[in-house]
């Protein structure tokens, strides 16, 4: 391994600036073990040590899906401040990293993130997920095993109601995978007449709830939640300035 990939990068003012902040403070999110699976899979949280391992693994992987910054020992070490450094102290976007070994080889990671301790609609009962994997598990199988694994995980130790992913239009595998584990695209939104260049997104989000009944129950919430905006963004008025005079919102 070339010796640039060990050693430390200097820390970006805006990283330097959380670290400093949240010195001393106490994690808002403690994310217990990942219990171990069959085949000798385990999960390991990433750290500044063991990142070598991911790095080694995508490094020269030609996949285009795979994020460009785990292929660079600099970006690689930025990475990983950000999820030591900010995530465990974010209230509202929490989250954690894990390695994924196979008798002691690194074949990928898996991430949760966007746990959140605001008040609102679902805000503290779901999350988003990800994950990469790498060649020689591609296909396989066992990407599938672990995501199932990572998802009861969060099911059951963090009590999530649905989980979120949300993937590139154009990365078809990765959308057949979540439809494979039961994910399903999130509906559209109405479209907001104040956005007209507001076309077809680029990102799909797809969530998986934790029961059907679940599912039904929170895709009405959503229903309604949508007429009600709607209802009050009729209210708009439009000004001669192009601005809008906005009337409060209540959310009953």
């Amino acid at each position: 391994m070339p010796k640039n990939k060990r050693r430390r990068f200097p820390i970006p003012d805006w990283i330097q600036f959380y670290l400093e902040q949240n010195a001393g403070r106490v994690p808002i999110w403690q994310f217990p073990p990942i219990s171990k699976m069959e085949g000798g899979i385990q999960f390991v949280p990433l750290t500044f040590r063991n990142r070598h391992d991911f790095l080694d693994l995508f490094e020269k992987d030609d996949d285009p899906w795979v994020d460009k910054r785990f292929k660079n020992a600099e970006s690689m070490y930025e990475y990983v401040c950000i999820i030591r450094m900010i995530s465990p102290y974010s209230f509202k976007r929490g989250g954690h990293d894990w390695l994924v070994y196979r008798e002691g080889d690194c074949i990928g990671i898996v991430h949760a993130f966007d746990f959140s301790k605001e008040s609102g609609e679902y805000t503290q009962r779901q999350c988003s997920i990800g994950y990469a994997f790498g060649a020689s598990v591609r296909g396989s199988g066992i990407p599938q095993k672990v995501v199932r694994h990572l998802q009861d995980y969060l099911f059951t130790k963090w009590n999530r109601l649905y989980l979120t992913a949300c993937v590139e239009r154009e990365n078809a595998r990765s959308i057949r995978f979540l439809r494979g584990l039961g994910y399903v695209e999130r509906p559209p939104k109405e479209p907001d007449p104040s956005e007209p260049d507001e076309g077809t997104s680029d990102i799909v989000c797809l969530d998986l709830f934790r029961s059907k009944r679940t599912q039904n129950k929170i895709h009405a919430d959503w229903v309604a939640s949508a007429k009600r905006y709607a209802a009050w963004r009729a209210t708009w008025v439009k000004q001669a300035d192009g601005s809008y005079q906005i009337p409060p919102f209540y959310d009953e």
